[in-house]
Parts: structure tokens; C-alpha cells; sequence
């Protein structure tokens, strides 16, 4: 099972990495993510950036 965060903010549970990180990939949200699991621990930064391009693609 891993834990997927923005902050400390707890995202949700997967059972697989992959789950995870595209969950986060299409949430839209920026800022840290951390993803903790049995042995496992990532980090990334989405910046702030990323969120605009997302909205404005969405917009056009």
C-alpha cells in the first residue's frame, strides 16, 4: 500500500506506484508530493506553472 501526499496533506491510497503517480499527474494540484510505502519513499515538485498550462489548455 502507498500514500500519496501533497505537503501532509494525506491524496489517497494505491496499491500500485504507478496508480499513484498518475493520480497525481491528473489532479492538477502543484506543489510537493510525497509517496511513502513499505521500503519505498519518492518526492517531486510540480510547479506552480504546470497547474496554469493545465487550466489554460482546458479554456482554448
Amino acid at each position: 500500500m502507498y500514500r500519496l501526499y501533497i505537503g501532509f496533506r494525506l491524496l489517497g491510497e494505491f496499491d500500485r506506484i504507478l496508480e499513484a503517480k498518475q493520480f497525481a499527474e491528473r489532479s492538477g494540484l502543484s506543489g510537493v508530493f510525497n509517496l511513502i510505502g513499505d521500503n519505498y519513499r519518492d518526492s517531486w515538485y510540480v510547479p506552480r506553472w504546470k497547474e496554469l498550462k493545465d487550466i489554460q489548455n482546458v479554456t482554448d
